[in-house]
């Protein structure tokens, strides 16, 4: 364990990044996150610059050279400061509100300072701002500070202070937290689940068990209580069954491939004794489940898959009419959208009458997050969005024709960046849970770490 602090120290303040919009929603607002975010990207660059992973036989100062040199010729960088330029500007160009034009005797929305560019509604442009700037962080750290066994502590070690976030968040809700128990109910109003980010750090845990084999990290098995089953039971409490079931998928997939990996890579009868670690792992997070969910909440849940019924009453009628409403405000500012958080006041003045009998008190969101980007940000905004993952993309079929001609069994962490992008194409049709910041954190590491995880033609050194 101690190895594991002082060689991967990066990969452990990276985590800590990732992780900290976890540990923080059941006791802080939105505000207090992002500042908290900010403030912890401070160290985690630092020690992205100043320690990356050394290459075999390499002094310090050459690996922080060669690291500098590799940051300033990727496009990436440079996005990224793009992108964290958009987003200030828009978390500084408020204004969108309710007002009330006397001379005309009627309420309208009024516009931002800059009505011409992105915008936002109050401080709502904070904390996106503030996941650009850890996003950035992330990708550059993951892309080039971080080698091939620090990756994988990285996965580790977020998938355990995961875990324990979920851990913590069980544990208030049975202690009575008004924030937890909203959320663990997942009720219908809601249209953004905290258990989204949870079941990305449950793959990137099974990813990192295999690795831990590998690398024979025995001293760390105890992690993946929490690393997988801490995980997989905050994705069962914080996240409805439509998204268990999509996640469910995807980890099937993965479980799979990585038995097959590890019959093929571990010895000593590595492959079982991985299966017995995450039977175990499984088992006591379907006991913290059982202890600490309420009984309703274990209830809808099983009700959900035993029925096959994912979607509750209502929900198709209702999600057709805010996706009408989006499409009205989308089309009137086609190109920068209505502002973030601005959704609820254009469906103010978007709905008629009869429509706010089918939608619920408290409804602030779509139940299709594709509608949400576009009616909020529009094609820019979405835009923006889109081009982190492009870029990843691109490095990921680069490194797809180099692995396909080295000829050698990928590790299963390849399979992150095509079965997370999947699990949000399809569960972003239903909710908006993508666009949270917890999950844009760890989405974009997880398709880092997939993109760099083929192998090579020829010997590599790294980490």
């Amino acid at each position: 364990m101690q190895k594991l602090i002082v060689k991967y120290g990066t990969a452990a303040h990276l985590a800590l990044l990732a992780v900290a919009p976890l540990i923080l929603f059941p006791f802080a607002g939105e505000s207090v996150i992002a500042t908290t975010m900010l403030w912890l990207s401070v160290p985690a660059i630092s020690w992205v610059v100043l320690a990356p992973s050394i290459h075999e036989g390499e002094p310090l100062h050459i690996a922080r050279q060669r690291v500098a040199l590799e940051m300033v010729r990727d496009p990436v960088l440079w996005l990224g400061l793009v992108l964290i330029a958009f987003t200030g500007f828009r978390a500084l160009n408020t204004g969108v509100a309710i007002a009330y034009d006397a001379e005309l005797a009627k309420w309208h929305v009024a516009e931002a300072q800059f009505p011409i560019l992105p915008a936002s509604a109050g401080s709502a442009g904070y904390l996106p701002f503030a996941a650009a700037v850890a996003a950035a962080v992330l990708l550059i750290g993951c892309r080039h500070s971080l080698g091939r066994s620090a990756r994988m502590a990285f996965l580790l070690v977020a998938a355990t202070l995961a875990g324990f976030a979920a851990t913590v968040a069980l544990v208030a809700t049975a202690l009575g937290n008004t924030v937890t128990g909203r959320l663990i109910a997942c009720p219908k109003e809601l249209c953004s689940f905290v258990g989204l980010a949870f079941a990305l750090h449950f793959l990137g845990g099974m990813v990192a068990l295999v690795a831990a084999f590998e690398r024979k990290w025995h001293a760390a098995m105890a992690l993946f209580v929490l690393a997988v089953g801490g995980t997989a039971a905050g994705a069962f409490a914080f996240a409805p069954a439509r998204v268990l079931a999509v996640f469910g998928v995807a980890a099937a997939v993965l479980l799979v491939y990585s038995f097959l990996y590890s019959c093929r890579v571990l010895r000593s009868a590595g492959e079982f004794k991985a299966l017995v670690v995450l039977a175990i792992a499984l088992t006591l997070g379907t006991m913290l489940v059982l202890s600490l969910v309420p009984e309703e909440t274990l209830q809808a849940r099983a009700d959900a898959f035993v029925e096959f019924c994912f979607l509750p009453d209502g929900f198709k009628e209702l999600r057709e009419l805010l996706s009408g409403i989006a499409l009205k405000s989308w089309l009137t500012h086609l190109w920068i959208g209505t502002g973030i958080g601005s959704f609820p006041l254009d469906f103010r003045f978007g709905a008629a009458p009869e429509d706010w009998a089918l939608v619920p008190r408290g409804a602030s969101e779509l139940m299709n997050g594709w509608w949400m980007l576009l009616a909020e940000r529009g094609i820019v905004g979405a835009v923006t969005l889109a081009l982190p993952y492009g870029f990843l993309l691109f490095t990921y079929g680069r490194n797809l024709v180099g692995g396909i001609i080295a000829r050698r069994l990928p590790h299963p962490a390849v399979l992150l960046l095509p079965l997370v992008l999947a699990a949000i194409a399809v569960t972003g049709t239903y909710d908006c849970s993508f666009l949270r910041t917890d999950a844009i954190v760890v989405s974009v590491a997880l398709l880092a770490i997939s993109a760099k995880a083929f192998p090579v033609s020829k010997r590599n050194t790294d980490g």
